[in-house]
């Protein structure tokens, strides 16, 4: 049998970017690379200042091709039309000589350019932009003009999504919102083995008595910074704690919140911003934290939530979008509303009552590590795209039969009757 030739369009970074590629991405395309028997793959993605038109290039047995696509501002200024269109072309003209084309995620356009092939399409569900859109808290006029114009091309072009491939019960609601008739298929995403390698339970922090709280999503507003510096004022005050915050900050715009929200609890040896952070920096991190906070304003399945609870390390966060479907409240996390009282009240739990800590680092990390597994992945992963492969060869009328097969041993639950109607 000869393996599967499948297309890939993904946000993965020029190897001259000197960028991580997305964690879930770089794992899935390692594990798919050591089964050559079973599957090509090749990678399709964009870049800037090329010296072509069209990059091509082979590593580790996978095919990489990047599109010379416009600057940022340029991409701006053209309403993204020009990368899309660039995009829509070489994928118009070369998709067809693949058996199927995988999109990872609709935020950066990808799934335009598929819009309108006769064959088979699957989009991995990542996150809404315009569901986040409708929370953003802060008035940017250029973020809001940004997502709007995200928003465009999820509104127009996602209903012609025929077959999406999901992982919790939020963004398959969201597939079949925006397309009743729409294909879901079940699978988590990959996890750096790292993390598989941690068991944060059986690691003690590195100051008895002082826990280190652990906030991996920079100075972004969406992710709760801001309700996370309230909720620690808060902690403070009760337990010489101390925070380190993770990712892409803003030292100006922490220490202004503070200032204007009078968090007079927090010391200057109370928080530590440590910015964006390689793999072995935030395992050490994790082993010294006593839990993570995520007190996100929307999230569909947060990796940073994923990975601690493979490490074993306990999280706090709010139960939004996809969240609910890897923290079950008291078994495998603690959910909080996002309030800085009920997001301290809950870490303050944790440190009155370490037999609830460490239940819940046994039960998240026992849970996580067979949601995440490696093997199991890859063969859904395969599974999903032999399984519409088939469904093309099907005579006509034999799919209905087999969609409600599939129906019926679904995976996941859908609730789209809980999800408001698009405008």
């Amino acid at each position: 049998m000869k393996p599967l030739n499948i297309l890939w369009l993904a946000a993965h970074p020029h190897p001259r970017a000197n960028e991580a590629g997305a964690p879930w991405v770089v794992s899935l395309i390692r594990q798919l690379a050591a089964r050559p028997a079973e599957v090509a793959l090749t990678v399709l993605g964009v870049a800037t200042g090329l010296p072509v038109p069209v990059e091509h290039y082979e590593e580790q047995g996978v095919r990489y091709i990047y599109l010379n696509t416009p600057e940022r501002r340029e991409d701006i200024r053209t309403l993204f039309r020009r990368r899309v269109a660039l995009l829509r072309a070489y994928v118009q003209a070369h998709g067809p000589a693949y058996d199927l084309i995988h999109v990872h995620g609709c935020e950066s356009q990808l799934h335009v350019a598929t819009a309108g092939l006769a064959m088979p399409v699957l989009l991995s569900m990542q996150g809404i932009v315009w569901e986040n859109l409708k929370l953003l808290p802060e008035i940017s006029p250029i973020r809001r003009f940004l997502w709007l114009l995200a928003s465009y091309y999820e509104l127009r072009y996602l209903p012609q999504v025929r077959d999406t491939s999901c992982r919790t019960t939020w963004d398959a609601a969201m597939s079949r919102r925006f397309n009743p008739a729409c294909r879901v298929h079940h699978n988590w995403e990959m996890i750096r083995p790292a993390f598989f390698e941690l068991d944060c339970a059986a690691t003690p922090g590195p100051e008895p008595g002082r826990p280190h709280l652990l906030f991996v999503g920079g100075s972004q507003t969406m992710k709760g910074y801001r309700q996370v510096l309230e909720a620690f004022d808060l902690i403070r005050q009760q337990v010489p704690a101390k925070l380190t915050i993770v990712g892409q900050t803003e030292p100006e715009v922490v220490q202004q919140h503070i200032k204007r929200k009078k968090l007079t609890a927090i010391g200057p040896d109370d928080l530590e911003l440590r910015g964006m952070q390689n793999t072995a920096a935030l395992q050490a991190l994790m082993q010294e934290s006593f839990c993570l906070l995520h007190p996100s304003y929307l999230d569909n399945s947060p990796n940073t939530v994923c990975e601690a609870q493979v490490a074993g390390l306990p999280v706090v966060v709010t139960l939004v979008g996809g969240v609910g479907s890897l923290v079950t409240h008291e078994r495998t996390g603690l959910g909080a509303r996002l309030d800085p009282r009920d997001i301290a009240d809950q870490v303050l739990r944790l440190c009155r009552d370490e037999p609830l800590r460490q239940r819940l680092s046994r039960q998240a990390m026992r849970v996580a590590r067979a949601r995440h597994d490696p093997a199991t992945i890859t063969q859904r992963t395969l599974d999903i795209y032999r399984t519409m492969l088939a469904r093309e060869r099907l005579p006509e009328g034999a799919e209905i039969v087999v969609a409600a097969a599939e129906l019926q041993t679904a995976e996941v639950a859908l609730s789209v009757a809980a999800v408001p109607q698009l405008p």
